[in-house]
């Protein structure tokens, strides 16, 4: 009966969950595309590549925590549907979209490689912050014709802080290895490095302190919650309506 109920409910949760990532992964630079020239051309095709992508890693991650991993056939029908709307995107921008694409498939590949424990490492941490904090929302803000410089990561740094702590203890949860104690340590270090860019913007008079009370009342709520529940699945969607509530309450 357990395994039934369990085998209902698997799919409407990852349903959930995918929907909460890919929200998550482009509400900064959706707030900011009233700066933006060519984000609202985008967005569409932006949000079903992140869905496939976000619900393809989802399954990979349960697969990987198992030991197994999805059959190269399957896998490779994801990757022509995801090349189809690099492809449009890259039509609507430029190539430079398609190579960052394709770089964020090479990170999905790693996910699914029987030959690497990536979903154990401190890089899958980093690369997924760093993709779905700052890459995505910024494919949706930049400016055309192109003029970059670095200055335009800055909005993005806490989206970024706060999707590392949220994968971190996530990546716990998930992994093959057990690797529990590492991933607690490196979670409490990322809340850190999350409240000191916090308290320093502050300071600077770059955020208010209403955000910031009300950051701290939703974080303590979570983590209080989060350390309560013993259910994972109920565990990683708190962290990311948590994580979806942080950043209305940051970027809105």
């Amino acid at each position: 009966m357990n395994k039934t109920k369990k085998g209902v409910f698997a799919l409407p949760f990852m349903v959930i969950i995918t929907l909460l990532q890919t929200t998550i992964s482009l509400l900064p630079g959706v707030l900011f595309l009233r700066d933006s020239s060519r984000g609202p051309a985008i967005l569409t095709y932006m949000v079903i590549y992140l869905l496939l992508s976000d619900f393809f890693q989802l399954i990979g991650k349960a697969s990987y925590k198992k030991g197994s991993f999805i059959p190269i056939p399957i896998y490779a029908v994801k990757l022509v549907i995801s090349c189809v709307f690099i492809f449009l995107i890259a039509q609507q921008t430029a190539y430079q979209f398609a190579v960052i694409l394709l770089a964020y498939e090479l990170f999905q590949l790693l996910i699914f490689s029987k030959q690497f424990f990536y979903i154990d490492s401190i890089f899958y941490s980093l690369l997924n912050a760093f993709f779905k904090g700052i890459v995505f929302n910024q494919l949706l803000t930049i400016n055309y014709p192109f003029n970059y410089n670095f200055s335009l990561i800055k909005p993005f740094i806490f989206a970024f802080a706060l999707i590392l702590f949220v994968t971190i203890l996530t990546q716990g949860m998930y992994s093959f290895l057990s690797r529990h104690t590492w991933f607690f340590i490196l979670a409490i270090l990322s809340l850190g490095l999350l409240y000191y860019l916090l308290i320093t913007q502050f300071m600077a008079h770059e955020t208010v302190l209403w955000k910031l009370v009300l950051f701290i009342l939703c974080n303590a709520g979570a983590l209080y919650f989060f350390i309560k529940s013993k259910n994972v699945r109920k565990k990683e969607l708190l962290l990311n309506i948590f994580a979806l509530i942080s950043l209305f309450i940051y970027y809105f």
